[in-house]
């Protein structure tokens, strides 16, 4: 039989607070880690908490435990998931800058980039210290952030750099 979970219910004041965040479109993580609070408010065990969030038991268990560690705090000091990125924002605008110019406008007598070319520039530029060619081809698709690159010219971009 599973051990329970004794984490404190929240008070009055939390769960407005946690139905106000909901409202509010949070990100998937921090959704569910509020309904579970939620639903261990209502008296629910955690196996059915996780049976209806469609989480493993202990993902919610480890919800709870925070919560009852640190309060509603826990909602905003979630992990952002993966290790930091290795690439400065100037690398990633150099790349995609580069990317987006013909080899011969740098000097070299190419007709156009492959991964393999413009990885060796970057790295005979320092640049970057160290990329494989499916970070750099990732790198490319995505542009720079979301804000600043349309996705027709992430992929015009991608197509051109992948090209040999």
């Amino acid at each position: 039989m599973p051990r329970s979970v004794t984490a404190r219910r929240p008070t009055r004041r939390e769960l407005r607070r946690l139905h106000d965040l909901l409202e509010r479109e949070p990100g998937v993580r921090q959704r569910r880690r509020a309904q579970a609070i939620v639903f261990h408010a209502a008296g629910r065990e955690v196996s059915a908490i996780a049976e209806a969030l469609g989480a493993h038991r202990n993902t919610i268990a480890a919800d709870l435990h925070a919560f009852d560690a640190r309060g509603l705090a826990c909602l905003t000091t979630l992990r952002s998931g993966g290790a930091p990125s290795r690439l400065s924002a100037e690398a990633r605008a150099t790349m995609l800058d580069l990317a987006d110019r013909s080899p011969a406008e740098v000097g070299l007598p190419y007709g156009r980039w492959s991964l393999a070319k413009l990885r060796a520039y970057l790295l005979a530029h320092r640049v970057v210290r160290a990329i494989s060619r499916e970070h750099l081809r990732r790198v490319l698709q995505r542009g720079g952030s979301a804000s600043d690159t349309s996705s027709a010219s992430c992929a015009a971009r991608t197509h051109s750099a992948a090209r040999s």
